[in-house]
């Protein structure tokens, strides 16, 4: 292969993973949507009542032109009954794009005041984040790089390479010490401000994060998952575009491009419950259960946790 080609297509292969969309899985939240309405309609007396004041539980896609997958986690309610504060806690994809009115959004509306960025060195040093004004920027790396790229004409090539780099956030110190920085910034963060976490997608580093500081919330495994799943459906439009380069890539280095290296790419880009799944075995192998991870994989004490659930966390409803 022609070495210029070759390292093109590492290239396109590193910078575009962004995600997939999951069209089974939407269309039966949108047939679950249906049948809820149309039961709830039916349901007369205390039952409609009682379903009438459940509490909602979901968080805010912040729309910004140079990240397609920022969130504010604020407004999910755990089993406690306890709501994540507003402008608290934010996940996001790179902020090496961000406008001055992304800038402007996520200091003075979110209140941004920490950005801890969990790519690699490289990824950092090619793609540096915008430097926000008053906002400190902590680099905490989960992987030192990136394992060589398996071949992609092998069937699912692309989920056994996802699920080794889940398994390793866990099982590697420098994965683990990536995100007990992580914690030490949300236990320290100013009061009342916000801590933003991101990698290049935002949705395998920043999700394995996310499930960590959820978990650590006293959110169960659903609640968690459903906040996983939602990378697929804002980096859809991106994931096309990138798609399209990644085939064009592997084409262009003389490849044939077949159902296979397709599914591979897509594989690469999205997140799948299988990929989650292998990350909490790894924590049960190694610790026996995500509390225990927390404690001992993380060091995060009890007293830590209780700090961490009174400052993101408002009380529960009595």
């Amino acid at each position: 292969m022609n070495k210029r080609v070759s390292t093109l297509l590492s290239a396109l292969l590193v910078t575009t993973a962004l995600g997939w969309q999951q069209p089974l899985m939407n269309v039966e939240a949108a047939t679950h949507h249906t049948t809820t309405t149309k039961t709830t309609k039916a349901k007369t007396g205390k039952h409609a009542k009682a379903k009438a004041k459940k509490t909602s539980s979901t968080s805010k896609h912040i729309k910004l032109q140079g990240a397609s997958n920022a969130r504010d986690l604020g407004g999910y309610v755990n089993q406690k009954g306890q709501k994540i504060k507003a402008h608290r806690l934010i996940r996001s994809n790179s902020l090496s794009k961000l406008t001055k009115s992304d800038q402007q959004k996520l200091t003075k509306t979110y209140h941004v005041a920490t950005d801890v960025d969990l790519r690699t060195l490289t990824e950092q040093k090619n793609s540096p984040d915008v430097a926000m004004k008053g906002v400190k920027l902590v680099k905490a790396n989960v992987f030192k790089n990136f394992a060589a790229f398996p071949d992609f004409s092998k069937k699912n090539a692309g989920v056994k390479m996802m699920e080794k780099s889940y398994h390793d956030a866990i099982t590697t110190a420098q994965g683990r010490k990536a995100y007990k920085s992580l914690f030490h910034q949300l236990l320290t963060n100013p009061k009342n401000k916000a801590v933003l976490w991101h990698c290049s997608a935002g949705k395998d580093r920043a999700g394995m994060g996310t499930v960590f500081i959820l978990s650590a919330l006293n959110f169960d495994k659903k609640a968690i998952a459903k906040d996983y799943l939602k990378s697929n459906t804002y980096l859809a439009k991106d994931n096309q575009a990138s798609l399209a380069k990644q085939l064009a890539g592997w084409k262009a280095s003389g490849k044939p491009v077949t159902a296979t290296v397709k599914g591979n790419f897509k594989a690469m880009n999205g997140v799948q419950m299988a990929y989650l799944n292998t990350m909490y075995k790894a924590i049960d192998a190694k610790y026996g259960n995500m509390q225990n991870f927390l404690h001992k994989g993380l060091g995060l004490s009890n007293a830590q946790l209780k700090q961490l659930q009174a400052n993101y966390l408002t009380a529960a409803k009595k």
